[in-house]
């Protein structure tokens, strides 16, 4: 079923069982608004549901998201925003699904985090990555320094966050920022296609491998060994496991039904 989206700072489309959200201020590339942070929480929300099983995450026009839109901001204090910014970071991180970034033009600041705290990111052409935060004397937020600091390790994210030079596309895939680039009229089939090959694997399977990764950096071997057992439990447990049994014994490909 394809249901049509709202016509909003933020649309959310819902095609079988992948989900579409587009930041939707394409005049000012998608820049963040109070309203478009409600309204992605909202989206995290409806994305938790079971019907779905992969997230796209992409930008109208000709950005992606160029971040805080600074004429928005009521207060001096920018750790203020913070308090009911944070929320839309966790809740796309916290999915129990694969999450897609389709990077389509320039990712800067807030809106390099929102890419970086997908699962997989898969940038156009014309795609540039640029971390913006010391160009108006802040720090980098919404997880990025988080985020940075795993992908590409202390001296090369300091080096960036440092220069805040922008990355175009071919040079972030060097680096492992992204993991695809495409040419711009490719990149949203080309994430269509991914999510529904991401959303026909067995769901609470990915589920348990994105929190043991997510985990597996902070703490020890013995630690992670039985994080991997109770894992393992929990999926042994699914229908899906038991579909994967009876496809081996009959000799065809298994269809994960995401339970």
């Amino acid at each position: 079923m394809t249901t049509k989206p709202t016509m909003t700072e933020v649309l959310v489309e819902q095609s079988g069982s992948v989900m579409t959200v587009t930041l939707n201020r394409p005049d000012s590339l998608n820049a963040l608004t109070p309203a478009c942070y409600t309204a992605l929480d909202c989206a995290w929300q409806r994305a938790a549901h079971p019907s779905i099983r992969a997230v796209i995450l992409t930008g109208a026009g000709r950005g992606f998201c160029s971040g805080q839109d600074m004429s928005s901001t009521d207060s001096d204090d920018p750790a203020s925003d913070l308090r009911y910014v944070d929320s839309t970071i966790r809740g796309l991180r916290s999915l129990d699904k694969p999450t897609i970034a389709a990077v389509n033009g320039a990712a800067a600041g807030g809106g390099l985090a929102y890419a970086l705290a997908c699962d997989y990111r898969i940038a156009a052409r014309n795609a540039r990555l640029v971390p913006a935060f010391l160009n108006v004397a802040l720090v980098p937020d919404l997880g990025c320094s988080w985020f940075l600091a795993r992908l590409l390790g202390y001296p090369r994210a300091l080096e960036w966050l440092l220069s805040g030079r922008r990355l175009d596309a071919e040079e972030a895939l060097r680096w492992g920022l992204v993991s695809e680039v495409v040419d711009p009229q490719q990149l949203m089939p080309r994430a269509r296609e991914l999510a529904a090959d991401f959303g026909a694997l067995p769901t609470v399977a990915i589920a348990q491998t994105k929190r043991l990764l997510q985990r597996a950096l902070t703490v020890g071997l013995d630690e992670q060994l039985e994080a991997e057992a109770q894992a393992q439990a929990v999926c042994g447990a699914t229908a899906d496991y038991a579909e994967a049994l009876a496809a081996f014994r009959d000799k065809r490909a298994p269809k994960f039904s995401g339970k």
